[in-house]
């Protein structure tokens, strides 16, 4: 006689009880880890801990969770009760009572349109413990098994209206990514990028840049949609190259490059910003420099270097325009003095002044920075996004009225002249298509439909600031833009016979 547990064995897990997971007869006691039950004068334990459990009658089989026969893939994710892989090829354990001698086969199905019709894949003995199955074609796939007894019953007798023990969707396909320079605007770089995939991992999404002769990639901050654009000030002048990368839930992973160039950019070699008649070209009207990271980029160039070169670079920092320190120095890595840009990370969001300092071999520099000594550079780190509101999304109030008025209000202290982008979409999630970019915040566009527009559709309003933030805010419940009422006229009367 099989010893029974402690009557008071704990819980391993609290998912709730599913009785429709279960055989109404066991021929044997089964004792598993989890919560005892008492059902028809029957005592039996139910397993919590695993979901994915065919009883079938006579035999309890656990069919667990696929093993990728080359390991885990790293970053396959489980979605509800759906996993994701990219390989084509894996295992799938199951376990038996092994103390039930008269189960002779094990057969695994498999179906690849929701259970409507199932196919034998294979058949092993009780001791294999194991599947390896090969998918033909990228798709979802359920499994459940069949057993089969000594005296040849097999169990269930049909397989219509099994149920899934184990759900998998096969992915070899990376997500499609279209990403596109936008036209310089104010000295400011833009990228327009559009990402497609069935089984997209929307957090995934890293937009990031990097500067000429840099190697090192420096992220681009906020929320990112399948589709939108950005627009934002580089720390340093010329061409930039913008990465943007993503990954789908089988972990395949996509990336795509372009070069970006500000035609008139508006920042200055830090040397020349001292010069009363070589005014600096501020982003902002009162010189400020705008960025959307605490990591900052600082180039510059070196002039008048003698034959014992340059052992360092100091970095002075103020923040109130009077009062200086030494925040950071840098010697290179010890064959090459120091190179630029100078890279430098603060604490916190606000406004930042910079002097560069630099020293020769023998220690000679010009001095530090004194009291009262202006910035070579002013810089604002601004983390914030803008503050977007819908007002109302006013539709067509005919069928011949194709215009669908939209209102907002937008508030930032950074927000530059044209900063709004509207866009639609059919679903909430995305993907989103543009309606009008770089409109001026007026809080009030007015939009003629197209006539390819779907019936139902959400808004979505962006504010951009000056620093690359970007603020949205999008319809809750879809708007109706259809007004067309159907008519229907009758053309022939003609006998029915029966």
């Amino acid at each position: 006689m099989r010893q029974r547990p402690e009557k008071n064995a704990k819980l391993r897990t609290g998912r709730p009880y599913h009785p429709e997971l279960y055989a109404p007869r066991m021929t044997s006691m089964i004792w598993l880890r989890g919560e005892k039950r008492i059902t028809q004068s029957k005592e039996r334990r139910v397993f919590p801990r695993f979901r994915n459990i065919i009883a079938l009658c006579d035999f309890f089989l656990i069919l667990a969770p696929a093993i990728l026969c080359c390991g885990f893939a790293r970053g396959q994710s489980v979605v509800a009760d759906v996993s994701f892989t990219k390989q084509t090829f894996f295992r799938i354990p199951f376990q038996t009572d092994p103390s039930e001698k008269r189960l002779k086969q094990v057969q695994l199905y498999y179906s690849t349109d929701q259970g409507q019709s199932w196919h034998p894949y294979n058949s092993v003995g009780p001791e294999q413990k194991f599947f390896d199955f090969t998918a033909s074609a990228d798709g979802v796939y359920w499994f459940s098994v069949r057993t089969v007894d000594a005296d040849g019953r097999g169990n269930p007798l049909t397989m219509q209206g099994a149920r899934p023990g184990l759900k998998v969707c096969v992915d070899t396909q990376p997500p499609t990514i279209r990403l596109r320079a936008l036209p310089p605007r104010d000295g400011d770089v833009g990228v327009e990028w559009d990402v497609r995939d069935e089984n997209l991992d929307a957090i995934s999404l890293r937009l990031e840049y990097r500067l000429p002769a840099v190697a090192e990639w420096l992220p681009l901050g906020g929320e990112l949609s399948v589709s939108g654009q950005r627009y934002w000030k580089p720390v340093a002048p010329g061409a930039v190259e913008v990465r943007l990368k993503v990954r789908d839930r089988a972990d395949n992973w996509s990336e795509e490059k372009v070069t970006v160039s500000a035609q008139s950019f508006t920042s200055q070699p830090l040397e020349n910003r001292q010069h009363p008649s070589d005014p600096p070209a501020p982003v902002r009207q009162d010189g400020v420099n705008l960025v959307n990271s605490k990591r900052i980029s600082l180039n510059y160039e070196l002039k008048e270097v003698g034959p014992s070169k340059v052992s360092l670079v100091e970095l002075w920092l103020t923040r109130d325009g009077r009062t200086w320190q030494k925040f950071k120095e840098d010697t290179g890595n010890g064959q090459i003095g120091p190179q630029p840009p100078f890279i430098v990370e603060v604490n916190e969001e606000g406004q930042y002044g910079f002097t560069l300092v630099a020293r020769s071999g023998v220690g000679l520099g010009e001095r530090p920075p004194q009291v009262g000594d202006p910035p070579q550079v002013w810089v604002e780190v601004d983390l914030t996004k803008p503050t977007v509101r819908i007002v109302g999304v006013d539709p067509p109030r005919s069928v011949e009225d194709r215009n669908l008025t939209i209102t907002w209000s937008a508030s930032d202290k950074n927000l530059g002249r044209q900063p709004i982008t509207l866009s639609y979409a059919e679903q909430a999630e995305g993907p989103w298509t543009p309606i009008a970019a770089n409109v001026e915040n007026t809080g009030r566009y007015v939009w003629p439909m197209p006539l390819n527009v779907p019936f139902r559709i959400h808004v979505k309003v962006e504010a951009a600031d000056r620093a690359g933030n970007i603020g949205s805010a999008q319809t809750t419940n879809p708007i109706l833009v259809d007004l067309s009422k159907p008519k229907v006229n009758i053309t022939t009367v003609e006998p029915r016979n029966q």
